[in-house]
């Protein structure tokens, strides 16, 4: 069936992987033949070399050849890339042996592979199935021979083959100058849309190039592996240094590919442009400044490549050469054009650089600036795009020292208050000809980009500030093209909105700036006209143009308010407690109108609008704005909105948009943590979840979990399961309240308004029941990381692990623990089921603290240290408490547990349970056939170390004081001993049957060092044995009368064992075993001893031993 044929393909992968590295392992170990010199310096090569009768050599040059034929035939045929890696492998240390080799032969065998190569590459008769996986196994045998070459010698391979490449691609670039598919116009880079009447006469020639393609022309293929290969070259840090002569030459080449009339060619070009790119201005991360400042300045870029300026800047000039100006009579003249195919990859490439601080000399050939007009002619062209790039082009362009000017002159450009501008879809008339929506939108793109990275990076504040009272002085005189009623363009509308946004952002970095008052009163005043568009002057049919707009009006209206980007060095205020900050001048604007009722207003209605870009935004902004670290007016008074807690509560309800819902819940998250926070600060002040009386909550919860069951999306359901946090965490503390209190109440006292109510007491204990099997499930391995994370976030939220203090000492002990708490709530034993809950929770939080993830791991056990800090006023929300280790935080969390519980015997059947499944875990690891081993994922973390939880677990158990486990009722002690008894054979058995049906699946197979020596084995053998160890000191620290019955175990397990005892911890172990039972029943009461024990035994072994 279908699964054998998987089955099949899969292990022939495997075995040829397999086979390359044990070839690469070989050639790496076994000798190989060598020549010898002669005193004038000639290689004498004797014939018996030949045959391999020298001394030392294992393989010949034959069987050398035969290799290496292997490796390139594997290479050319094999299209799975992990079996092309481990072939590169492989054939990168054949190559590498064969270079340093003081054989002529050996080193000219290299050569000769790579020959073969460049012949298959460029070989006749290619087809579209040697193009899969981008090449396949090509681009891999030539990192093969360049990384193969010796470090610290000239390389030869290297530079022969790059060249080679380069020359393979360009020669499709001639091949293809005259090509049927491009017309005269191709060679200045634009081709004319032809019209429906003359779409007959093209139609032929269309399905004529179509048919072409299919086949495959000559050149093609080659030059889609010469570019794969220059691809991976370039991608490779470790060829960086010997590549980069030829990084101007390739990127020059791949640019001009941007041309072909072939979609493979470009698409590689793409790729090895991109690699290109990359390699030599660095990676950029978009949502990280830094990554920008790490790149090399426009001045640097072009003095280290010189040849990219002559090019770059002939390629620009003839793009623009016949671009649109924007105006309405070009555009329908000339509606038809499309970009040249060079344009985009060279505007990309100049926005990747960085603005210089210093400006080149006069007259120098290399000047970035010199790109400047032709960057200005894209900027203001008809398309969209180009426009954007260009923008973005004019940023590593312009130096700090010709940033003003070329600001105030774009700034200048805007029309005027008494001007128009030419609407392409009127006729309206206009002064300035060259003045179109275009070109405005153009411009203000240029003044964002310059104001967003050139003016904030500015180290001069003085400079800065100067730069933006100027260009306030002139927008301010060009508000009109950010009212929607004087300027009907929202597009502009919201670009100017940027700008002052960006100026705004700005201006918060220069400090004392006279000028943000001038700039928030325009941005607020014409935000607050953008944001009542949709209100005042509704479209009949949806306008996306509106939607963006009311977006970034949105944005822009709330950060006058609070800014808060990432960007900002220091989150400032504008309106903090009190009124406006000092040394502003807030006059014109009315005292109503920055109310906060006012703002509290605007903020329900766009958090409640209609449309989806204005929730997002708001939400977004509401919910940086509530994870801001001051506690000032503004937030004060949010906190207290009782109409904004039920908007927000609303929503939950209403709002149907997945991100929307994600963005309320964070919000009630954060809202609701920063209320625990401050508690006690602001205690007169009326509370979103502490003034929520146990309905709401309960009403609150359902809701949670109604969505959680029927919500897909993983962050919401993230963010679900931090919510249902903030609910237990008032479960929790209603019902420890009642179950302390419930000894000092009598039956039939209770009240029904009293948090003891036996009703609500099984509803909190519901609930918090199903949020631990919850959270369970949620911290296993195979859950994705970000889920992981948020159950840890959810479990400190929810306060339970605190309770652990509150309800330890009213845990009963007079109880036999069953195993069996959650089948039914039961009031009497409330107290010992809600104890069960809160240690499994604590077990869950300890095995996150051993999850691979090592930022999830740091940040829980900073919280975990919390929980354990002994007073609530130390805990730390402060940032001075010192992080212990992970290992650390582990035992001091057992500890912490056994000093609240280690007086009941349900502690002890935790400890037990805990034990038991580790060992269990790693008996079904170590089941199955070979086959189903092989095929099988991997483990999910590889970070856990079940043996530690163990040690831990058995280390306590061991300290349990037994005698007061027997100090309960009379008619109990036989129970309770019949319960350690019941938990020590149960180990006993475990161990017994796990040790034989081991021997049996391995068939006698004789191991290294012994079976007890294997890796699966060993985890369940010592785990089982070190529990038997530690129940039988346990027990035997209280009185036990017939301690004689407790050998046949003993002697059961050394039977069973017997196999294993090669491993010096487990023959040590077990020597303890014994000795313990000689000292307690009495010295040669175990007769097996003597057979087991021998004179190998260490003296100071410490069955702990990952705990020291």
């Amino acid at each position: 069936g279908r699964q054998t044929e998987q089955i099949v393909m899969v292990g022939c992968w495997l075995a040829m992987k397999e086979v390359s590295l044990l070839l690469g392992t070989i050639i790496r170990k076994v000798p190989l033949p060598t020549s010898d010199v002669s005193e004038s310096g000639f290689q004498v090569v004797h014939e018996t070399d030949l045959s391999n009768t020298k001394s030392g050599a294992m393989l010949d040059l034959k069987q050398l050849e035969v290799i290496g034929n292997y490796f390139l035939e594997v290479l050319l045929k094999m299209k799975h890339n992990g079996a092309i890696d481990k072939t590169r492998a492989g054939f990168t240390a054949l190559c590498n042996r064969l270079l340093c080799s003081n054989d002529s032969r050996l080193c000219k065998l290299t050569e000769s592979w790579m020959e073969q190569l460049m012949e298959r590459t460029v070989a006749k008769g290619q087809t579209v199935d040697d193009l899969l996986r981008r090449s396949a196994g090509i681009p891999a045998a030539f990192i093969a021979f360049f990384l193969s070459e010796p470090q610290g010698t000239p390389k030869r391979l290297l530079p022969r083959a790059l060249r080679w490449l380069i020359d393979v691609a360009n020669k499709s670039l001639t091949d293809h100058t005259e090509a049927n598919s491009f017309s005269a116009d191709a060679c200045n880079g634009f081709v004319e849309a032809k019209s429906p009447a003359n779409f007959s006469e093209v139609a032929p020639d269309i399905y004529h190039a179509e048919r072409i393609s299919k086949i495959r022309d000559e050149g093609v293929i080659p030059t889609v592996h010469a570019f794969n290969v220059l691809r991976v070259a370039f991608n490779d840090t470790n060829l960086a240094t010997d590549t980069s002569g030829f990084s101007a030459e390739a990127l020059i080449i791949s640019i001009r590919c941007f041309s072909s009339p072939h979609w493979e060619i470009r698409n590689s070009a793409c790729l090895a442009y991109t690699a290109l790119v990359r390699r030599m201005i660095g990676f950029l991360n978009v949502h990280k400044r830094a990554s920008v400042r790490r790149a090399i300045t426009g001045l640097e870029f072009f003095h280290r490549y010189p040849p990219l300026h002559l090019f770059l800047f002939n390629e620009l000039k003839i793009a623009t050469e016949s671009l649109l100006d924007g105006s309405s009579e070009h555009l329908r003249s000339s509606m038809a054009k499309v970009v040249h195919p060079s344009l985009c990859p060279v505007l990309i490439l100049l926005s990747r650089l960085k603005p210089s601080p210093i400006a080149s000399e006069a007259g120098d050939p290399l000047d970035p600036f010199l790109f400047m007009p032709l960057i200005r002619k894209c900027s203001v062209q008809s398309n969209l795009r180009i426009r954007v790039f260009a923008s973005r082009a004019l940023t590593g362009l312009v130096s700090n020292e010709k940033l003003p000017f070329v600001l105030l002159d774009i700034a200048s450009e805007l029309p005027g208050a008494g001007e128009h501008v030419e609407n392409s879809d009127s006729s309206l008339s206009s002064i300035r000809v060259n003045s179109s929506f275009n070109s405005l939108h153009g411009m203000l793109l240029q003044l964002n980009s310059l104001l967003d990275t050139n003016c904030r990076d500015l180290a001069d504040v003085s400079k800065k500030d100067n730069i933006l009272a100027e260009l306030i002085h002139i927008l301010a005189s060009r508000s009109w093209i950010g009212s929607p009623e004087q300027c009907p363009c929202p597009i502009i509308n919201s670009c100017i909105l940027k700008v002052l946004d960006s100026m705004l952002s700005v201006a918060r970095t220069c400090q004392m700036s006279d000028n943000i008052d001038v700039i928030w009163n325009l941005l607020w005043r014409l935000s607050s006209e953008c944001l009542d568009l949709g209100v005042a002057c509704a479209p009949t049919y949806f306008d996306p143009t509106i939607s963006e707009l009311r977006k970034q009006a949105a944005s822009s209206y709330f950060n006058c308010v609070y800014q808060t980007s990432k960007e900002v060095a220091e989150e400032y205020l504008l309106i903090p407690s009190g009124g406006p900050p000092s040394g502003s001048n807030l006059s014109k604007i009315s005292v109503n109108e920055i109310s906060f009722s006012r703002f509290q207003e605007r903020l329900i209605r766009s958090i409640s609008d209609t449309s989806y870009e204005v929730r997002i935004a708001t939400l977004k902004w509401f919910l940086l704005f509530l994870k801001s670290p001051e506690y000032n007016e503004i937030k004060r008074s949010c906190f207290t909105s009782v109409d904004l807690q039920t908007c927000v509560m609303k929503l939950l309800t209403l709002d149907n948009n997945h991100k929307c819902l994600n963005y309320i819940l964070k919000i009630i998250y954060s809202w609701s943590q920063q209320e625990y926070h401050n508690n006690g600060e602001e205690c007169a002040d009326p509370k979103f979840f502490g003034d929520m009386d146990s309905e709401s909550v309960l009403q609150f919860w359902d809701k949670v979990v109604s969505l959680y069951k029927v919500t897909r999306h993983s962050k919401t359901r993230e963010m679900l399961l931090c919510c249902m946090g903030i609910c237990i965490k008032q479960f929790a503390s209603s019902l420890s309240i009642s179950v302390v209190d419930l000894q000092n109440v009598k039956a039939g006292e209770f009240n029904p308004h009293d948090p003891s109510d036996p009703s609500k007491l099984s509803v909190f204990y519901e609930c918090i029941s199903y949020y631990v099997d919850l959270i369970e499930q949620h911290t296993d391995a195979s859950e994705p990381v970000n889920m992981r994370r948020a159950a840890a976030e959810s479990m400190i939220a929810s306060g339970l692990l605190d309770q652990a203090k509150v309800i330890g000492p009213s845990v009963y002990n007079n109880q036999i623990p069953d195993g069996n708490f959650c089948s039914s709530f039961k009031q009497e034993k409330v107290v010992n089921m809600y104890a069960h809950k809160i240690l499994d929770l604590w077990f869950s939080c300890i095995r996150l603290l051993e999850d691979e993830d090592e930022s999830l791991r740091r940040k829980l056990a900073l919280d975990v240290q919390n929980c354990l800090t002994s007073k609530r006023s130390e805990r730390s929300f402060v940032t001075g408490v010192v992080p212990s280790q992970v290992e650390q935080v582990i035992e001091r969390s057992f500890k912490h547990l056994s000093s609240i519980f280690g007086h009941c015997l349900d502690y002890l059947d935790f400890l037990c349970r805990r034990v038991l499944d580790s060992a269990n875990h790693a008996c079904f690891i170590s089941e199955g056939d070979l086959v189903k081993r092989v095929f099988d994922k991997e483990i999910d973390n590889h970070h856990e170390e079940k043996l530690l939880i163990c040690q831990i677990c058995c280390f306590h158990l061991e300290k349990l004081p037994a005698s007061r486990f027997l100090l309960i009722e009379p008619c109990n002690v036989h129970e309770v001993k019949d319960f350690l008894q019941n938990w020590r054979r149960r180990f006993a058995q475990k161990l017994v049957l796990f040790a034989k049906d081991y021997v049996v699946a391995q068939g006698g197979a004789d191991w290294i060092g012994g079976v007890g020596n294997h890796k699966d084995a060993f985890l369940p053998l010592y785990a089982n044995l070190l529990a038997f160890y530690g129940l039988s000191n346990c027990i035997f620290k209280g009185k036990q009368d017939d301690r004689k019955l407790m050998l046949p175990e003993v002697e059961e397990i050394g039977e069973a064992i017997q196999p294993f005892l090669s491993n010096p911890f487990l023959s040590n172990l077990f020597s303890l075993v014994v000795k313990l039972h000689d000292k307690m029943i009495g010295e040669g009461s175990c007769d097996f001893s003597q057979k087991i024990i021998d004179e190998s035994a260490w003296d100071s072994f410490d069955r702990y031993f990952l705990l020291r």
